[in-house]
This record gives C-alpha cells, structure tokens and sequence, in this order.
C-alpha cells in the first residue's frame, strides 16, 4: 500500500463518483418541497467547509491515514478505539449503500430477482476490485467518469429535445422564506453526500502530490454539488414535487418520460447502468476504508485477507438493516444523519482539529 500513489485527476474522478452515487438515488423534497435544489445547493457550500476540516488534518498529517494520526492525537488506547468505530462505520455504510442498489436493481429492473442475489454479485465486484488494490480502482474511476459524464450529458440533452422540461414547476421559489430550505440541509442534506467526504481521511495519503488535496477536494466536491443541483431542478421541473416524493427512485421516473419521435424511448435503462457504476465507486470506497483501516488496528501487512471476511459482513448487514426499502429509507434520512453522520463526519474531527491547534499551541509556549 505505501508504494501506491493516485493523481489529483484520479482523486477528483472518484470523489464525484462517490458524491453523485447514492444521492442522486434517493432525491426526496422534504419539507423545502420545489426549493430543494437550494438545500444542495447549500449543502455543498457548507460541505466545502466541512472538507477544510478533512484537509487541515492531513496537512498535520499527509503520510498517515486517520486511523492512524488519531491515535497520535488522542493517544494509543481512545484512538485506537475512535479508529474501530470509524471501521464498523465504513462497513455500515458500505452495506446501507449495497441496500440502495440492491432495491433499484430489484424494484426497476429485475423484480422477480431476491436482494440476496443482487447482493452477491455486486459484492463479488467490489471484492474482486479491492483484490486487485487501490491502484487498480483509481485507474478504473476514470474510465467510469467519462462514461458518467457522457450519460449524463445524453439525458440532460434528451430531456429538453423531447419537450418535458417545465421550469414553471420550480415557482415560487423560496415560497415560505429560507426556513425550510435551512431545516432540509442540517443535517441531512449535508451529512449526505457531503459530509461522507470524510472516508477520504483514510485515502489522501496516496496522493502523489499531497499539497494539492485541499484544492481538488473542494474542485469535485463543487462539480458534484452542481451536478446534484442541475439533476434536481430537472426532477422537479419534468415531473413536479408530488411526484419526487411519491416516487422510490425519482430520476428514473424522470428519464422514463423521455420520448423523442417515439424513436428514442426507454431510456431508464441507461439511467440504471450509470447508477449501478455510481453504487459500485461508492461500495468500493467505504469498503477501501474499512480495509485499510483494519488492517492499520490490527497490525495486518496481507490486507488481501480480510476482503471476503468483511465482504460477507457487508452482504450480510445490507440484507437485515431493513425490512424493506421504505423503512430503510426512513431510517437512512431521518436517523442515521443524527445518530451516525453527525458525530463521525463532523464532532470527531472538529474535537481532533482543536486538540491538535492546542496541543501546537502548547509546544510553541
């Protein structure tokens, strides 16, 4: 692993990927209803900031992976801790993120398929990734980036040719004021996706050039807050905030009403290809982490050897997380950004942020 190194291309093409993944999956409007666009947008302001955290902790630290500096900050034993729960906390949303595509593949594509199936195979490639090592994954993001930036485009351009692009669904804006637009981005729309920044933590230190990680962080996560924003003024503009909400996978029920001639039709299809590469970069990374982040506790040099143990966890908790998808959901939106994301992406490393400014402080009296 100490002899891998990834571009700043190669980071910008993964972190997109990972931002865009499940979050344009799972749009819902919540109460800022036709305003939320505003709350990503928001959301990836205060994100940006939020990266500064992430990126002012590897500038402390630019070889070392979190796991590991936490334990230098906070000493042996509570790091050594904190650095597990970060473990399980990788594995769990690795497995949340395998529930999300496991439901689209089996609910918009193959219905009479079981999640147990789906699950397999798509565990089976990201496993199969992470044996032929980080390297290997860098270098096929971006591949998957131009293939998700040209479907992108497609529908983007197939939506306007085929005349279902109606702006008027976005009026008013800001009908009841910046409450509710506020209320939807703390904390859910900023914990996710961009608060899920801080897996990146454990993969910075591969960067070839580290003094380049603040600036193509804060670059893609401003591409994949745009990207989001654009997708979500169209979801509301072709097929209105009712039926977002109503919707289990909202753009998919956008990009079905594309008809252009009655030529050009069925084109969720291509809208489900480009998701299941989306699902795949985001699985890959949270279980990246884990790994890595394993192996750094456990003093384990053949990190190749927890793949399938910690694959078959993932597998596992994706399939009794939830009891179907509109609890998991629930409980994706509602409990986990309170419970889960607020203290791993944002109390931790404000607490290792101050504990490090003053332990500087001390050294320099």
């Amino acid at each position: 692993m100490d002899r891998i190194k990834i571009s700043g291309f190669q980071l910008f093409s993964v972190i997109i990927l990972f931002e865009v993944g499940s979050a344009i999956l799972v749009e819902r409007a919540s109460q800022a209803k036709q305003d939320v666009w505003l709350t990503v947008l928001v959301g990836c302001i205060i994100g940006c900031m939020l990266y500064l955290i992430y990126a002012k902790l590897h500038e402390a630290y630019p070889a070392v992976p979190f796991t590991k500096y936490v334990r230098q900050i906070w000493g042996r034993y509570i790091g050594w801790i904190i650095g597990l729960l970060y473990v399980i906390y990788y594995l769990y949303m690795a497995s949340r993120v395998l529930r999300d595509f496991e439901e689209l593949l089996t609910i918009a594509a193959y219905p009479s398929t079981s999640l147990l199936a789906v699950g397999i195979i798509m565990v089976l490639c990201v496993m199969y990734v992470a044996y032929k090592g980080l390297e290997v994954f860098f270098r096929v993001s971006e591949l998957c980036f131009f293939i998700i930036v040209f479907v992108f485009c497609t529908i983007i351009i197939f939506d306007f040719i085929s005349g279902i692009v109606h702006f008027s669904n976005l009026r008013p804006v800001l009908e009841n004021g910046w409450s509710p637009v506020l209320k939807a981005v703390f904390p859910t729309y900023l914990t996710f996706p961009f608060g899920e920044m801080v897996a990146f933590t454990m993969l910075l230190p591969y960067l070839q050039q580290h003094r380049i990680a603040k600036k193509v962080g804060i670059a893609a996560i401003t591409v994949s807050g745009v990207w989001l924003t654009v997708f979500s003024i169209l979801n509301i503009a072709v097929i209105g905030v009712n039926l977002i909400n109503r919707s289990s996978f909202p753009l998919l029920t956008a990009v079905s009403f594309i008809d252009i001639a009655g030529f050009v039709q069925r084109v969720d299809s291509l809208g489900i290809v480009s998701m299941v590469i989306l699902g795949f970069m985001k699985i890959s990374v949270f279980f990246f982490c884990s790994i890595m982040g394993s192996a750094d506790l456990f003093r384990i040099k053949q990190s190749r050897k927890l793949i399938y143990p910690m694959g078959s966890i993932v597998l596992i908790c994706s399939l009794i997380i939830a009891s179907n998808y509109i609890s998991h959901l629930n409980e994706g939106l509602k409990k986990v950004p309170y419970y889960l994301h607020l203290p791993f992406q944002i109390v931790i490393p404000i607490l290792l942020l101050g504990t490090l400014w003053i332990k500087k402080k001390i050294k320099s009296t």
